[in-house]
């Protein structure tokens, strides 16, 4: 009787490794089937928090990297437009020379002057209806793309400002100004010395800056009253009144700031006074080879307009570079985290296989020695009755 006691006394331990058995194989079955070590927080709870921020930071590279694909192709296909206008100011330049020359009479010039007003419409058509993603790159120039997963990691840039009355006009960047009831301002650049234009007396300017994201352009024109060659190559033009305080204190603080000829005034023969819109005679817009007194400059106009425009597609190729490292570096630090992150949450299937087979085993044993337990006080009760 002593026997089948002990024997029923195995029971509850046999129950218990039972459970620990059936645990087990749900463990290794529920790991096999998501390929997941950690399914909970449970599981490890140190190691879930840690997955859980990795999955963040792994997520968010992968939308860094969509970021920058998207700004590459922004970049480049403001560098294809860019190409289209360099192209069209080569093709004005060269009627320019030809319709500089006297051996054509005054129907030829008017003829070469027809091409030039259809060129200079179809920069205008490009800068104002080139667009990506329905923004007009060409206008709307500034731009921030996020580059990585915190907050303030962005890189800032601007595209190229692409309009016939900006191109091929003077303009200068601002190295200091003074206030007063005629305000200075200093202003330099580089291409002055390669014969571009630069800013004269009664130039109308205006000013503005490019220090992306918060590039602006004031509102307030002024007329140049005298402008003063320096011995080091820089300028310094007076102004026919004082700054506004926007302009002191939020355009020419910015980065980039620069002054740029928005219209000209002249003063004819006759008398009076006539207002030349669009950046005055030496932007694109007023390019006319068929009157002597504007034809004089017209190649300087479009050689600065070459310039410009040969710097923007420079300017913008760095950028392009600057954003594939960019994408590489993302990429780079997400596969590294995606490994890491492998290593802590995901199975080994070679050891969750190897404890599935060995708690399926040791469930099946169990349950076999627990129909044993239950059959053997019967067993000895029958050979107790034989006796």
């Amino acid at each position: 009787m002593s026997f089948a006691l002990s024997i029923q006394a195995e029971i509850p331990r046999l129950r218990s490794s039972l459970v620990d058995a059936s645990k087990n194989l749900e463990t290794s079955m529920e790991r096999l089937s998501s390929g997941k070590k950690i399914n909970s927080a449970s599981d490890d709870a140190a190691g879930f928090a840690i997955s859980e921020r990795m999955t963040t930071q792994i997520r968010g590279l992968n939308k860094v990297v969509q970021n920058i694909n998207d700004a590459i192709s922004l970049v480049s296909t403001a560098q294809g437009t860019t190409m289209e206008a360099i192209n069209i100011v080569q093709r004005m330049r060269e009627l320019t020379v030809q319709g500089l020359s006297d051996t054509n009479g005054v129907k030829d010039k008017a003829h070469i002057q027809t091409e030039l007003n259809a060129l200079i419409a179809e920069i205008g058509k490009i800068g104002e209806n080139s667009k990506f993603n329905e923004r007009d790159y060409h206008r709307t120039t500034m731009y921030s793309i996020q580059v990585g997963t915190s907050d303030g990691e962005q890189i800032h840039f601007h595209t190229n400002y692409m309009d016939p009355s900006y191109l091929g006009n003077a303009f200068g960047n601002v190295s200091s100004f003074s206030t007063g009831s005629n305000a200075t301002v200093t202003l330099t650049n580089s291409a002055w010395a390669q014969g571009s234009h630069k800013i004269a007396q009664n130039d109308v300017i205006l000013f503005s800056n490019i220090d992306a994201p918060n590039s602006q352009t004031g509102t307030d024109t002024y007329v140049v009253i005298s402008s003063t060659d320096n011995a080091d190559g820089s300028q310094t033009i007076t102004l026919n009144n004082d700054l506004s305080s926007n302009d002191a204190n939020n355009i020419l603080t910015g980065q980039g700031a620069i002054a740029f000829v928005a219209a000209e005034l002249e003063y004819p023969p006759s008398g009076g006074f006539n207002l030349v819109t669009s950046g005055g005679n030496k932007s694109l817009a007023n390019l006319d080879i068929t009157d002597a007194s504007k034809a004089t400059t017209a190649i300087d106009s479009l050689d600065a307009a070459l310039r410009n425009l040969t710097n923007s597609s420079t300017n913008l190729g760095a950028i392009e570079n600057r954003l594939q490292f960019s994408m590489s570096n993302a990429l780079s630090t997400s596969q590294v985290a995606q490994a890491a992150l492998s290593n802590i949450a995901d199975a080994d299937f070679a050891v969750e296989s190897a404890k599935l087979t060995k708690s399926m085993v040791l469930r099946h044993s169990v349950s076999i020695m627990m129909a044993q337990s239950r059959a053997q006080p019967e067993l000895v009760l029958s050979l107790l009755k034989n006796q």
